[in-house]
C-alpha cells in the first residue's frame, strides 16, 4: 500500500485501470512486454492479482470488493507506471490516434 500512496492520486488510478484493461485484453496470460518493462518479471504476478477487479471496471459498477482493494494495494508504483506506458504506446503501435481522456 505504501508504494501506491507514494504516487500521485491522479496517476495511480489511471495506471491501475490501465493495468486492469491490459489484463482483460491479454486474458491474464503471460506477456513479455509487461514482464520486460515491469521489473524483470515481478510485474506480471501483481497485475494478475488485479483480475479480482475486473467486475468493477464498467460504468455503474458497485464499490470494489476487499479482494480487489487488496490486489490494488499489492501493485508497485513501478509496475503501475510501466503498465501505463505500455497502454499509452498501444494506439501508436496499432496506427491509431492516441486516446485523450482529459477532454
Amino acid at each position: 500500500m505504501a508504494a501506491l500512496e507514494a504516487a500521485t492520486t491522479s496517476t495511480v488510478p489511471r495506471a491501475l485501470l490501465a493495468a486492469c484493461l491490459v489484463l482483460l485484453v491479454l486474458g491474464g496470460g503471460p506477456s513479455s512486454s509487461v514482464q520486460a518493462q515491469g521489473g524483470g518479471g515481478l510485474c506480471l504476478p501483481q497485475l494478475n492479482g488485479l483480475l479480482a477487479c475486473r467486475a468493477y471496471l464498467v460504468p455503474g459498477a458497485p464499490d470494489p470488493s476487499a479482494d480487489c482493494c487488496s490486489a490494488l494495494s499489492a501493485v508497485s508504483h513501478e509496475c503501475a507506471c510501466s503498465t501505463m506506458g505500455i497502454i499509452n504506446s498501444l494506439p501508436g503501435r496499432c496506427n491509431l490516434a492516441q486516446v485523450n481522456c482529459s477532454a
